[in-house]
């Protein structure tokens, strides 16, 4: 896998180098230059694109972005500019994002785009951000090299997968001695980078990968798996991968009587209780939102959430309503629509706590150390079991 890893990076920079090569980005230059002359006139709105698979997932980004909008105009906490918001539904296609990434790149009022869902698409879009000089909010990839390119123009406000990683090896409901572990993940940027560091996260604490299995998106039978995995001493099992394959996964392991506890990373949403139900009992989920966290924050966020839409805020509302107020913050200190001066004003600000915790970023625009849930499904309820907080690296960049 380590070696799968080096591979799938270094073309990824090959493709930033040929991309860099290309007139394309030449123009995206010259698109940020013009950028950087227009948002240093008076203007009578503050733009920011969002660019999200809004039709497939379904959930509450844009609820949490719109009610962001509407409190941080009506308090004028952006100096009395008021905030549009320009949105677009990318499908989670690389083929439609680019085409919505280089739309949002050639408008060069536009301040800040916040967006994706998918790691391979945030990372490709964020390589015409940074050349139109756009301001690029990663609020929901978790790509670990999202930040390791020295890019001035992006601010990752979710958990990246190294600390996701260390957090979810230290926590007692899916840990035990002797740490022996499987993984199976899917054949993703996402998959391959979270698994990976999973494994470095369980080697650093004496664990034992015992088991490894990956598959394609929806190609995947699982039979062979689950089998192999009950001849075997683990005693726990981690998987990484998307709703419908998550399914499969946990009907197969049902089946065959796997008695070993799950520690999936897949959303909880209505399509996954309606299509899995039983077979989801007692097995347990990581997510990036606890709506009953008993901060004031929290709370006063979930009473008005549900006063405006009567339902409660999932972890995308929550971090798309953070991700604008934290924007605004850097209007509102700087008294600038110009993305490097946001970026910077933003990376060095004191830790803010919003609906979704503490915000606190380093010097590559990085979400430093917060708390991730590991909730289980008991008697067709979400219950959380565990807050955990990543265990520090001394050895990350500040």
């Amino acid at each position: 896998m380590k070696i799968l890893m080096k591979l799938l990076l270094t073309a990824a920079a090959i493709g930033l180098i040929f991309f860099a090569m290309s007139p394309a980005w030449r123009t995206l230059e010259d698109m940020g230059e013009r950028r950087n002359k227009i948002l240093q006139q008076p203007s009578n709105e503050i733009l920011v694109g969002v660019s999200w698979p809004f039709s497939e997932n379904q959930d509450g980004m844009a609820d949490g972005l719109r009610m962001a909008q509407d409190e941080i105009n009506a308090s004028k906490l952006t100096n009395g500019t008021p905030i549009r918001l320009l949105m677009r539904n990318d499908e989670n296609n690389w083929s439609k994002a680019k085409d919505i990434a280089l739309e949002f790149a050639n408008m060069p009022e536009m301040s800040a785009v916040i967006g994706y869902y998918d790691d391979g698409i945030a990372i490709r879009a964020s390589a015409i951000y940074e050349a139109s000089q756009l301001l690029h909010f990663v609020a929901g990839a978790n790509s670990t090299a999202m930040t390791d390119h020295g890019y001035n123009y992006i601010i990752h406000t979710i958990l990246p997968n190294d600390k996701i990683a260390r957090a979810l090896s230290v926590s007692p409901p899916v840990n035990r001695e002797p740490r022996k572990f499987a993984v199976i993940w899917e054949e993703d940027e996402y998959g391959e980078d979270l698994a990976y560091q999973y494994q470095i996260a369980q080697d650093a604490l004496g664990g034992e990968m015992i088991y490894q299995w990956s598959y394609t998106r929806n190609r995947a039978d699982f039979r062979v798996a689950v089998n192999e995995l009950k001849a075997l001493d683990a005693n726990s099992i981690f998987f990484v991968g998307q709703k419908s394959d998550a399914n499969s996964f946990l009907q197969r392991a049902q089946e065959a009587s796997l008695k070993l506890p799950i520690l999936g990373v897949y959303g909880d949403t209505p399509e996954m209780r309606k299509k899995a139900r039983k077979i989801l009992e007692g097995t347990m989920f990581l997510d990036f939102y606890d709506v009953n966290s008993p901060t004031p924050q929290n709370k006063e966020f979930v009473r008005k959430f549900r006063a405006r839409y009567g339902k409660d805020p999932d972890a995308w509302a929550a971090q798309g309503y953070d991700a604008l107020y934290i924007f605004a913050k850097g209007v509102q200190s700087t008294g600038s629509r110009n993305p490097l001066d946001l970026a910077f004003a933003i990376r060095f600000m004191p830790a803010w706590e919003g609906a979704n915790g503490q915000y606190r970023f380093d010097s590559r625009g990085e979400l430093n150390d917060k708390g991730i849930y590991i909730k289980q499904f008991q008697n067709g309820q979400t219950v959380t079991v565990e807050e955990s907080v990543p265990t520090t690296d001394k050895t990350a960049p500040q």
